[in-house]
């Protein structure tokens, strides 16, 4: 089982466009975590893995929950 799933513009661009907003907003978040835990040196890992995993939970879920609703909406064609 692969747990990566292509996805194709032409048969859904919302998608497509879901998929790379969902890369930059955790790649935002790990730059937001390690800037955070930076300012921590002594306590990086703490705060790295708080801040990270905080962010990162919410996106996921918010990010199914949206893949989800875009599965239950039909794509009309222009005609």
């Amino acid at each position: 089982m692969d747990p990566v799933e292509q996805v194709e513009v032409t048969s859904n661009p919302r998608h497509w466009l879901l998929a790379v907003v969902m890369n930059l907003l955790v790649l935002a978040e790990l730059c937001v975590a390690m800037y955070l835990a930076a300012a921590a040196p002594d306590e990086f890992t703490a705060v790295f893995v708080k801040a990270f995993f905080g962010m990162l939970i919410p996106t996921l879920i918010a990010g199914r929950f949206l893949r989800r609703r875009l599965q239950a909406a039909p794509v009309q064609a222009a005609p």
